[in-house]
């Protein structure tokens, strides 16, 4: 009977073992926020299973948690030249009466733009913070009459370019608001790019968007980092924009199972895909 308890109490300790290290490495990780932290896999049971289980928990809460530091780093980054550069022309103001008449407006419409670029710019950094969130219920959509809205504002705002538009009747499921959004930067990025009079040429078929502008297109060195995040080409350093536009349109595109892509266009300027998967 004792050599028997001996036996049961030694493979008691070997299987529980697992375990114990399970509950070590949860411990530690609570007390010390070390997401590094991993378990050793040995075996194919259940608790090899678990373990490997936890390791996988583990990997994707750190990479959620670095993601998360990075976009706190890139945004503070990209809020302090349009701060500074506020806080100036606003120190420049308050001696508004040293100033002549068109001194002082220029200084106001430098002051308005800087303030509705920093509104967009909050505004897509709470975009891009939605990553990861629960999926809203989503809905069949007109994507032709989305499209179609979307283009209007874009008229409204870049009217130095033409959008010519050919859209097929399209239904596919989303987040209408979402993807509003991402069709919109699409267009504000086409024209911001676009010459004068030069057409954008929107077009909606099958259950594909195309977005082609007659700009100077996408650097072959630049096509696999114009939807990072923060991320401006060389030439883009001098124009409007956050960096973040093509990120949500990438962003959006993920959470409704779409695929999103650029290449350059026949004949010159670029050419954007925004394409939904079948029904």
């Amino acid at each position: 009977m004792v050599l028997a308890a001996g036996l049961g109490l030694v493979v008691a300790r070997a299987a529980l073992r697992p375990v114990h290290q399970l509950t070590e490495t949860a411990e530690e990780v609570t007390r010390t926020l070390d997401l590094a932290r991993r378990i050793d896999v040995a075996g194919r049971d259940e608790l090899a299973r678990l373990a490997a289980s936890f390791n996988t928990m583990l990997a994707a809460l750190q990479a959620s948690v670095d993601a998360q530091r990075q976009l706190v780093a890139d945004a503070s980054h990209e809020l302090r030249t349009p701060l500074t550069s506020l806080r100036t022309n606003v120190d420049v103001l308050a001696r508004a009466d040293e100033l002549d008449p068109e001194e002082r407006d220029r200084l106001r419409r430098d002051v308005d733009g800087q303030i509705a670029e920093l509104a967009g710019l909050v505004g897509d950094v709470i975009e891009l913070a939605r990553e990861g969130e629960p999926v809203r219920v989503t809905e069949d959509v007109r994507l032709d009459e989305l499209v179609a809205m979307a283009v209007e504002q874009a008229a409204f705002h870049w009217p130095q370019a033409r959008f010519d538009t050919d859209l097929d009747p399209v239904t596919v499921r989303g987040v209408p608001e979402r993807l509003e959004r991402a069709v919109a930067n699409l267009l504000d990025n086409a024209g911001k790019w676009s010459p004068p009079d030069a057409p954008v040429e929107v077009t909606v078929r099958g259950r594909e968007l195309v977005v082609r502008d007659h700009g100077p297109g996408v650097a072959p060195g630049d096509a696999t980092h114009v939807f990072d995040r923060f991320w401006r080409s060389p030439a883009a350093r001098d124009l409007p924009g956050s960096g973040l536009g093509l990120s949500i349109v990438r962003q959006v595109a993920d959470s409704h199972g779409a695929t999103v892509s650029v290449e350059p266009a026949p004949g010159g300027g670029a050419l954007f895909r925004l394409r939904f998967p079948d029904p």
